[in-house]
């Protein structure tokens, strides 16, 4: 009721408020461990009381032992039913704390917090009851044990939430007849249209959205007694998603005896430990079938990038055989080891990654012998020598090009006591945040530590004690190109305007290539990047003449208005010969013979705002300290006269439209595939696809017209929109709509009636 509407409307007035009484029987639960049983608890979830669930599921973590608590009832204590003992216990419990706080006074919440929170099953009790405890006021062991039971509450909220999310699954798989339900409620298959919804209301991307939703289904049906662990609070929803990734490819049987062998002891496990569990009685349950999974998940063995911390990033191998992953990360420890015995400074897991990226981009260099070891062999003995005399590190013959010398494993070093950063989660292509576990074991974890030393005492770890003889070598140098051994028909310039399958897309504004502003600029499948990182690729791609350079004019507010290019050499694109070879210099980007090979830039994409063009910059702006290499001479200048033009033409578009009180279709096609011009201004103006959730880049999927051409919708920028293939399909589902409110404008309805809407993308200012 609204505040003050019961006394007359004495005092400020506070809108609405709502008052929670707990439920008696649940206190008493709580305090003595008896009292009735909550007739609500659903079949099949943990029981509040300590004893089995009504299904045989797990029971409520802590409650076995309550009748010996210390505030609770001592041994022969009432049962439940006998409301007199279990009232009389409760009134002394609550005598005592009486006593202590000084007696004739009220026992404070803050008193009674703890004790009853940890006896409280997840739920609205549990909840009000958390809430009312001031958490400064608590002791230390009672901070300990509402912390706890937080989690216990968002473990349950968590549950009702995918609960829900199953319930979307069901309801629009039951709608669709090329989907359906089972005898059960159970959807055959995750609709796409059911992880749309759930992907704009919890904005989520679409494929973090289909998994939740794929949990949601498991959780419901397949791994009820999971499902019920969760929302009892024993475990957290980290731990019952990797029961269901762990269990998802085994037969439902199957899956269910390992969930039950598994499930008693989740809660008490960390992330590592469960994993370990999971995966022995995975194999245990079904020894072919496991091997049999095995193959078939190294076919889909792929390697992945994605950023890191601090404008870092993460280069990994996923799915590879773990034989060979583990025999490619002693190959690159061996090396590591050897340039430490060279006289190489920094720790072990530096030289690592040093060595790592050295083979793949070809630069390592030759590691001289430490000092006082024979010149062939590598210091240290037999346990630092790789497989044989051919894989010696430096030689002549170290190449990576076989797939047996490819450095393979997990994102982060297994020796580190680092772990990674990341969350668990899988990576589908540049949308979605990449997989790791911070949890997950790591060598210290899968051996018992060596002569009861402290933990983390390892021979590995030996390696970062070795003294520095040497300072800490520069990363491996960029390559300023593709040998054109590597290049094939994948690697030629597509004429739509996109970069080239697999090269770099950089992108900055003019005053960071200038060096007058310290703003970040952006590379493909990374994300931002420092000014130095930015300018460093735009000074590679400079000395390069199939470098396609294109400029995109913005308004004030950072939307695109026009794009345009800066001219490039002829004869740019043509197939590199054999006997062509890179001139002198073009290791640091300049100087790149033509038909060397395929430069490593694709595309520099420079922003300038009209307000640049209208207060141009100083003739010769002075590069900030550190922002990188210095620009070509008429580089600058050449992007501003193109600017300039276009931005006119841009102009005049914009007063033809303001005269016809709307888009006057002026650069309107009658064909239904737009021309190249068009189709790059709009991959410009959306940046990315145009559901309001998706970060695929526009470039990469449909142009679509938001009403149809065949129904009269016009090839214009007006009636033109970005979308990756995903949504491009959901939105000729028929329970979905999708109108353009004006150019760049687009909004969705979804089947439940809730609308979304998605502005242009602006860029970098």
């Amino acid at each position: 009721m609204p505040a003050g509407a019961g006394d007359g409307g004495a005092g400020a007035p506070q809108g609405l408020s709502w008052s929670w009484e707990l439920d008696f029987g649940a206190l008493i639960t709580a305090l003595t461990g008896t009292g009735p049983p909550d007739a609500d608890f659903p079949s099949g979830s943990p029981s509040p009381s300590g004893g089995p669930s009504p299904s045989g599921g797990p029971s409520y973590a802590g409650s076995s032992d309550i009748g010996s608590s210390d505030i609770g009832c001592p041994s022969g204590a009432p049962g439940v039913g006998d409301a007199e003992a279990a009232q009389q216990a409760i009134q002394d419990d609550l005598d005592a704390l009486d006593d202590q706080d000084g007696g004739g006074g009220r026992i404070g919440v803050a008193a009674l917090a703890g004790r009853v929170a940890e006896r409280l099953a997840p739920g609205p009790d549990l909840t009000a009851w958390l809430a009312s405890a001031p958490v400064a006021g608590l002791d230390d062991g009672g901070l300990a044990v509402v912390a706890g039971s937080w989690r216990r509450v968002a473990a349950w909220a968590q549950a009702r939430e995918l609960a829900a999310v199953a319930q979307i699954a069901a309801r629009t798989a039951a709608r669709d007849d090329k989907i359906g339900t089972g005898p059960d409620g159970r959807p055959v298959r995750v609709p796409v249209s059911a992880a749309a919804e759930v992907a704009l209301e919890l904005t989520m991307s679409q494929f973090s959205a289909s998994a939740w939703t794929h949990l949601a289904v498991e959780l419901s049906w397949r791994l009820a007694a999971t499902g019920a662990a969760l929302a009892g609070g024993l475990i957290d929803v980290q731990r019952a998603r990797l029961i269901a990734e762990a269990t998802g490819m085994l037969p439902e049987e199957t899956a269910r005896r390992v969930e039950a062998r598994v499930l008693p002891r989740a809660g008490e496990q960390t992330t590592g430990m469960l994993r370990a569990a999971l995966q022995r009685e995975v194999i245990a349950a079904d020894p072919q079938g496991a091997e049999e999974r095995r193959k078939e998940t190294e076919r889909r063995a792929k390697v992945v990038l994605y950023p890191d911390e601090h404008n870092t990033a993460t280069l990994a191998g996923q799915r590879l055989p773990a034989v060979l992953a583990a025999a490619a990360m002693a190959r690159i420890k061996a090396i590591a080891r050897a340039m430490k015995a060279s006289g190489a400074g920094g720790g072990i897991d530096l030289l690592c990654s040093q060595a790592m990226l050295g083979l793949v981009l070809g630069t390592l260099p030759l590691i001289p012998p430490a000092e006082g070891a024979p010149p062939d062999n590598l210091a240290g003995g037999p346990r630092d020598d790789p497989s044989g005399p051919d894989d010696r590190p430096g030689g002549p013959r170290d190449d990576p090009g076989g797939p047996d010398d490819r450095p393979g494993g997990r994102g982060g070093n297994p020796d580190s006591g680092n772990p990674d950063p990341w969350p668990a989660e899988d990576v589908p292509a540049e949308d979605v945040p990449p997989p790791g576990d911070q949890d997950a074991p790591r060598d210290e974890e899968d051996y018992p530590c060596p002569d009861d030393g402290p933990a983390g005492s390892y021979p590995d770890d030996e390696d970062d004690d070795w003294p520095g003889r040497g300072p800490v070598r520069d990363w491996p140098a960029l390559p300023a190109l593709i040998p054109p051994a590597f290049t094939g028909p994948g690697s030629i310039r597509p004429r739509d305007g996109r970069p080239p399958a697999g090269l770099l897309d950089v992108s900055l504004s003019w005053q960071v290539l200038a060096g007058i502003s310290p703003a970040p600029g952006h590379l493909g499948r990374i994300g931002p990047i420092t000014a130095f990182q930015a300018r460093s690729l735009a000074h590679v791609a400079s000395g390069d003449p199939g470098t396609e350079w294109r400029i995109i004019i913005t308004d004030t507010g950072g939307h695109a208005i026009a794009v345009t290019r800066i001219p490039r050499p002829r004869g740019r694109d043509r197939p590199p010969k054999p006997d062509d070879r890179m001139r002198p210099g073009a290791g640091a980007g300049i100087g790149i013979g033509p038909g060397a090979g395929i430069g490593l830039v694709g595309r520099i994409t420079l922003t300038i705002s009209e307000d640049l063009l209208t207060h141009p910059p100083p003739p010769s702006p002075s590069p900030g300290s550190g922002t990188g290499p210095e620009p070509p001479d008429g580089l600058l200048a050449l992007a501003l006269h193109a600017a300039r033009r276009a931005a006119g033409r841009a102009r005049a578009a914009m007063a033809a439209d303001a005269a016809a009180g709307g888009c006057a279709h002026a650069a309107a096609s009658p064909a239904y595939r737009p021309p190249p011009r068009l189709k790059e201004y709009i991959a410009a103006r959306d940046l990315t696809c145009r559901s309001p959730r998706c970060r695929q880049p526009a470039w990469r999927g449909d142009l679509d017209h938001t009403i149809p051409f065949d129904d009269g919708g016009k090839t214009c920028r007006c009636n033109l929109g970005g979308l990756c293939r995903t949504h491009h399909i959901l939105k000729h589902h028929p329970d979905w709509n999708l109108r353009q409110t004006a150019p760049g404008i687009f909004t969705w309805t979804t089947p439940a009636g809730r609308t979304y809407t998605a502005t242009p993308d602006t860029h970098p200012m």
